[in-house]
Formats: C-alpha cells, sequence, structure tokens
C-alpha cells in the first residue's frame, strides 16, 4: 500500500509539472518581449530622438501596412527564394563533396585546409568578385548566398561522415548490402543531423550575406528597399526597422516550424 501511494503521488506530480510547462512561453519569446519593451519604454520616454528609433507601436503599424503592399511581398519573396537557390545549389555541391573527403583521410587533408581557406576570406570582397565576373541581378543573389551557404553545411556533414563507426560499414558488407542501400540506410540516416544543423546555419548566414548583396549589386529584394527607405526622404526610418523586422520573423518562423521540428523529430528517433 506504500509503495502504490508513492507510486501515485510521483505520477500526479508528473502530470502537473507538464501542464505548468505548457503555460510557459519559450525563452526566445520572453527574450523578444523583454527587448521589445525596452525599445518601447526608451522611445516613449524620449531617451533617444523618435528620429533614431521610432516607437515599437508605429514600426508595427508599418509593418502592417507593408504586408498589404503586393510590391513588398513581391520584394520579399524575391529574397526567400534567392537564399532557398542559394542553399540548394550548395548543398548539391557539398553533398558529394563532403562524403567524399570525410570518407577518405588523405583526401580530408589535402582538400579540407583549402577551403578554410576561402571560407576565412571576408564575405564583402568574394562579394565584389561575383559581381565583376556574374553581373547583377539574381544570379549574383544566388551565387553569394549559395557561397555564404557552402561552408557550414560542408563542415558539419564532413564531420557527420568520419564520426559514423566504421563496425557499421563491415556489417554492412556482411549482409552484403550494395552501394545504394549503404547510403540510403546507413550513411543518409547518420549525416542527417549534421546535415540539418548545417541547413539551419545556411539559411541564417545567406540573409545576412542576401541583405548586403541586394544593396551593393542592385537587386530587387527587401536588402533594396531597406536601403532605400533608410536614405530615402521619401520614407522614413519606421519603414526601414519594418522591413528588418520583416526579415527576422521569416528567419524565426523557419527556424521553429521546419529546422526546430525536425530536430525534436530526430532526437526521439535517436534516443
Amino acid at each position: 500500500m506504500v509503495g502504490l501511494s508513492l507510486l501515485g503521488n510521483r505520477t500526479f506530480h508528473r502530470v502537473r509539472d507538464t501542464s505548468r510547462r505548457a503555460l510557459i512561453p519559450p525563452a526566445w519569446v520572453i527574450s523578444l518581449a523583454v527587448i521589445f519593451t525596452a525599445w518601447e519604454s526608451i522611445s516613449l520616454l524620449g531617451l533617444v530622438s523618435a528620429n533614431e528609433l521610432p516607437p515599437l507601436h508605429e514600426v508595427l503599424i508599418a509593418l502592417v501596412q507593408l504586408g498589404g503592399t503586393p510590391t513588398f511581398l513581391q520584394r520579399v519573396g524575391q529574397s526567400f527564394l534567392n537564399v532557398t537557390a542559394g542553399i540548394l545549389l550548395a548543398v548539391s555541391i557539398v553533398m558529394p563533396l563532403a562524403l567524399l573527403v570525410g570518407s577518405r583521410r588523405q583526401l580530408d587533408e589535402a582538400i579540407t585546409p583549402i577551403i578554410m581557406l576561402i571560407g576565412a576570406l571576408p564575405d564583402l570582397a568574394i562579394l565584389t568578385l561575383l559581381v565583376s565576373f556574374v553581373g547583377r541581378g539574381n544570379v549574383v543573389a544566388i551565387a553569394v548566398a549559395g557561397f555564404s551557404a557552402f561552408f557550414p553545411t560542408y563542415f558539419t556533414i564532413r564531420q557527420g561522415v568520419k564520426e559514423i563507426p566504421t563496425d557499421y560499414f563491415h556489417v554492412a558488407s556482411i549482409f552484403n548490402a550494395g552501394k545504394t542501400q549503404t547510403f540510403t540506410k546507413l550513411v543518409l540516416p547518420s549525416i542527417f543531423p549534421n546535415l540539418l544543423t548545417g541547413l539551419r546555419l545556411s539559411f541564417e548566414f545567406s540573409w545576412n550575406v542576401l541583405l548586403a548583396v541586394e544593396i551593393i549589386a542592385s537587386v530587387a529584394g527587401i536588402g533594396s528597399f531597406i536601403s532605400t527607405a533608410l536614405g530615402s526622404a521619401a520614407h522614413s526610418i519606421t519603414f526601414g526597422l519594418a522591413a528588418i523586422m520583416t526579415v527576422g520573423l521569416i528567419t524565426i518562423a523557419i527556424d521553429r516550424a521546419l529546422f526546430e521540428r525536425l530536430e525534436n523529430k530526430i532526437k526521439r528517433w535517436r534516443y
């Protein structure tokens, strides 16, 4: 009887803790609420001029207005397509290269240092070279986004291949698994968490670089809109901040709705 009562109390406490956790918002929501509250307070108290930092509520109103503007939505969609195309381009190049390098030690020692050297170069310097060779427009935006996505994807996939135990391949050979079966049943499931991490980092890095590309290379995207809004008398800094907030909202939405859910599924599968 004592054991059953103790078990019943323990089960009750677990259910109560779970319901309490469900009522607590995620940590990133709390952080954003603190930042936004401080922003609104600083603006309303006059600690910073409204011309330099508009109140948050005015930026949110501008964000709603921009959400109903077809031209702005078209620019946002174009920027998103450029980022997505660049990441897909990078993955198509990185996947075979990282698989080969990760499974061959001598090839890894010969190629990886060169890739590290190229990755250490400033993005703006690479951007200038690509603009001079490729030209202006969406092509150079996709190329730069792919360049930014190449390195985090390469190193995460390469590390995932290197972490696969050799015994797994021995077992696959014992069961006469072909190359296709070995890749689909062994290699791909093993490196998928690393691939997901690389894509998550690539999405964030590519957005940052893309904004600079659209400003420098005159690409009709959200970056050029931000530049025009911040530098033109016809627009105010309010619309520029609203456009910047749009990029942040897109990044958070994709990260939480796609990447975080996939990571949670992988955790349940692995553990």
